[in-house]
């Protein structure tokens, strides 16, 4: 009713209406704006705010994706000269190890070693160093190399590629590559093996290392001096000295080259000869080298530009308004997107270069292993013809020393009353000693012989590593011929006492296995086991536990325990990882392990677990099914 009667007034007094009217209005157009404006005001602030995170962020990206790619290019070169290393180190370990060189017989060895440095088209020369230095090459000459490093470190085990040096027969810039020979008896090597090669792939490698305008690659070996650098004059050895880098005048280059010698992996900016660079570092693993690749700031800061510019863009839209934000945001996710795209590039990248560091590992573990069987399948057949020919006719000589004895007796029987002559001869000879000796003597060689056969047996038992196809084998009998192989391993000498063999074998059916390969499997784990008892033999008395059962899921478990130092938890986590290794180098790649968990989990559907405790001793469990996949489907 007061509504009604405040409405007609108002109709009846129109100008107080309309004065009214436009005072509401201005009003609320004013609040309107001020909502409007402290939302543009708020909204701006969060996009600007947001805009320069986003941006700090994307550029981080960016930027780690670029200078990832630099390191990873880096990498590539370090792991092509790392395999051609490797391959080297190969061969001349192989030749160490073949019945010639093992002769020390220079006669015999010279030919063989000029044949071989003609077939693989790669060494300059090779030579034999006896124990005194005394050094022998393939072109005739007779050095002493007491002094030269190649001999040092291989006469105390190692295989090694030792820093460049000039040749004192060829007058050539090479790098030595050395093995040990094996002695016939003893742990101390009956002398070296060497061969040097060119240093022209290592420069080729550096010298193909690049990232665009400007970059170059260098290699340092041990004590930071170049031994591949554009500049030729920086590059020295130890007939031709020059200036390590950890001296540089420059404090950043002598730093990074600090990095570099102690084997560290990055990336850093610095200032080199008054311009910014990125240096991408990573040492070598079959020598102790680095390498280095330097990038100009602007090839790898480049790509940034597009981002700078449109961060301006940005802040010129932010002045016109709400409109001009949303479509920077638009672009900021386009380019999130981008740079998302990117690391995911550079992750496979990664994944990619491991990948191939992988099958690189496989192809030379494959080769290794190739010549181990044919090694081992030749000596055990050269073995095995003259044993079987002695074996064979001790039979014959048995019967025949029976049938003389008893034709003696005959004759003593006969003839009791012999010539003094001939007494005194039985007297001098003992004929009855002679007649109770012989059959016992003839008997011990029987056993001998067997025992060269058995032997011989598991030479060749062990060395099917080629078979391509399954087969029921027994796991405790390639067992027993594996530990034969390592039976100089086990046994004691001057320097260690025996290691002790307890045997737990469980009544095991015929196992569908690559025999070979899963012999190469109880291989690397005993010798993993055998190196951990020996540096614990001090403290311990040294033991190796096998044990082999079948369980009711129709698997055979194979479990070998040590005694020896263990692993820490950090070891445990990494022993299956390719190229891991806690072995000094020239004593281990890292391939073993990561072999074996290939065989067992790819090839043969098992697993393969890892139990230690550092100073308690590691336990390694293996399980294989009974029959492969394809035989039960």
């Amino acid at each position: 009713m007061i509504f009604k009667l405040y409405k007609s007034w108002l109709e009846t007094n129109p100008q107080k209406y309309a004065a009214m009217d436009k005072n509401h209005y201005s009003l609320k157009y004013r609040s309107r704006n001020f909502i409007l404006l402290s939302i543009l005001v708020i909204l701006s602030l969060n996009i600007s705010v947001t805009a320069i995170i986003s941006y700090n962020i994307v550029k981080g990206l960016l930027l780690n994706s670029l200078k990832q790619q630099a390191l990873l290019k880096t990498q590539q070169g370090q792991n092509d000269i790392d395999n051609w290393l490797a391959i080297r180190k190969t061969e001349i370990k192989t030749l160490a190890n073949s019945a010639v060189v093992r002769s020390l017989n220079w006669p015999v060895i010279e030919p063989y070693l000029q044949s071989e440095v003609k077939r693989l088209q790669t060494f300059l020369l090779m030579a034999l160093s006896i124990p005194d230095a005394t050094l022998m090459n393939t072109q005739g000459d007779w050095l002493n190399v007491k002094d030269r490093e190649f001999f040092q470190r291989s006469m105390v085990g190692e295989t090694v590629a030792t820093d460049p040096i000039i040749g004192r027969t060829t007058n050539q810039l090479q790098i030595q590559i050395s093995s040990p020979i094996p002695a016939k008896t003893g742990t101390k090597p009956a002398g070296v093996l060497m061969g040097g090669i060119p240093i022209n792939r290592v420069v080729e490698v550096i010298n193909n290392l690049r990232q665009g305008k400007g970059s170059y690659a260098f290699a340092l070996n041990s004590q930071g001096v170049p031994i591949a650098h554009p500049d030729t004059e920086l590059i020295g050895t130890p007939e031709k000295a020059a200036q390590s880098f950890l001296n540089s005048p420059s404090p950043r280059l002598a730093e990074i080259t600090q990095k570099m010698v102690a084997k560290r992996t990055n990336i850093e900016l610095a200032q080199l000869d008054g311009k910014w660079s990125y240096i991408a570092y990573t040492p070598l693993r079959e020598a102790n080298w680095s390498v280095a690749l330097v990038v100009p700031q602007e090839n790898i800061e480049s790509p940034l530009q597009a981002l700078n510019l449109l961060a301006t863009v940005l802040g010129g839209l932010l002045v016109v308004g709400l409109v001009g934000g949303w479509r920077q945001v638009q672009l900021y996710e386009q380019i999130r997107d981008r740079a998302l795209i990117s690391s995911q590039q550079a992750q496979q990248l990664s994944k990619t270069l491991k990948e191939l560091q992988n099958t690189q590992a496989q192809l030379i573990h494959t080769e290794k292993m190739s010549s181990l069987g044919q090694l081992v399948a030749g000596v055990a057949h050269e073995i095995n013809n003259p044993a079987n020919f002695i074996h064979a006719n001790l039979n014959h000589a048995s019967i025949y020393s029976q049938d003389i004895l008893d034709l003696l007796k005959l004759y003593q029987q006969t003839y009791p009353n012999p010539t003094p002559e001939i007494s005194d001869r039985i007297q001098d000879l003992d004929i009855e000693f002679l007649a109770e000796d012989l059959p016992k003597l003839m008997a011990s060689m029987q056993v001998g012989t067997k025992r060269i056969r058995q032997i011989v047996l598991s030479l060749r038992n062990f060395s099917r590593l080629d078979e391509a196809d399954m087969k029921f084998v027994d796991i405790n009998e390639g067992l027993d011929n594996t530990l034969m192989i390592l039976n100089h391993r086990l046994t004691a000498t001057p320097n260690q006492p025996e290691i002790q063999i307890v045997k737990k074998y469980g009544d095991l059916p015929l196992v569908e296995c690559y025999a070979g390969q899963l012999n190469q499997v109880f291989m690397n784990v005993l010798v993993n086991a055998i190196d951990a008892v020996e540096e614990s033999l001090v403290k311990n008395q040294g033991q190796i536990c096998i044990r082999t059962e079948l369980t009711n899921e129709e698997q055979v478990i194979i479990q070998i325990s040590d005694n020896g130092i263990g692993m820490s938890e950090e070891v445990k986590q990494r022993v299956f990882d390719y190229m891991f290794t806690t072995k000094p180098v020239g004593k281990g790649i890292g391939l073993g392990m990561a072999i074996a968990y290939q065989i067992v989990v790819d090839k043969h559907a098992g697993t393969i677990e890892v139990d230690s405790t550092p100073g308690c001793g590691t336990d390694f469990t293996i399980r294989i099914p009974l029959k492969s996949k394809s035989s039960i489907h």
